[in-house]
């Protein structure tokens, strides 16, 4: 009875962690840090991070940790309940059957996560979100400055980005009045980038325009 409420509880919180990234991926957030600050809300971790600032700044994110929040917090107290209750009833050490069917649950695990058929099928997920978008799908991760009309945005790319690849000129940024004014791609800023500039996963975009047209192409 023990080894089951174990393995439930663990396949219920990877579920609810696989979930809670994905919801931020398709909030904008790239998959390796959306699954970062997913566990940190889960765990109550807490990174102090500009990701971290990203999520309580966006409405939608924000709604996603929440829920994480309160999942994981419920989740810790239930653990400790039924921890109380079984210590109460005096644990005994698990059989080598037990052991052998932990084994046989994490050991699959481990290799649909070395395969990347979990991230294959996260993918397919998150072009679920976007199957009717017409434009580069975009994501405005946050507005730096905005005066009247005009905003300084900052747009993230993620792997299932229908812009992957695309140069500049092609994303509907010119054509729409907006400037892109740098590239961040890791530690490197492409300043006043090229039109031929091609946009990769894990960019991040500084532009300047409309915010009313930033929003129309990002969301």
């Amino acid at each position: 009875m023990q080894i089951a409420v174990m393995l439930i509880f663990l396949a219920v919180w990877l579920l609810v962690l696989w979930i809670g990234s994905i919801g931020l991926e398709a909030a904008g957030i790239l998959r390796s840090k959306a699954r970062l600050q997913a566990l940190s809300c889960l765990t109550g971790t807490g990174f102090t991070t500009r990701e971290a600032e990203s999520v309580f700044n966006h409405t939608q994110r924000r709604r996603i940790a929440t829920w994480l929040i309160f999942i994981g917090n419920a989740g810790v107290l239930s653990v400790i309940i039924i921890m109380v209750l079984y210590l109460r009833a005096g644990l005994a050490a698990p059989p080598l059957l037990h052991i052998l069917i932990i084994i046989g649950v994490i050991v699959p695990l481990v290799i649909l996560a070395r395969l990347k058929v979990l991230d294959r099928l996260t993918s397919g997920i998150i072009k679920l979100f976007h199957w009717k978008g017409t434009a580069p799908d975009l994501h405005a991760e946050e507005f730096l400055h905005q005066a009247g009309d005009y905003a300084v945005a900052h747009i993230a790319i993620r792997e299932s980005d229908k812009a992957l690849g695309m140069a500049l000129k092609d994303t509907g940024f010119q054509q729409a009045g907006i400037a892109v004014l740098a590239i961040e791609r890791e530690d490197v800023v492409l300043s006043s980038p090229a039109n031929e500039e091609a946009v990769l996963p894990g960019d991040y975009l500084l532009c300047y325009g409309r915010a009313s047209e930033i929003l129309r192409l990002t969301s």
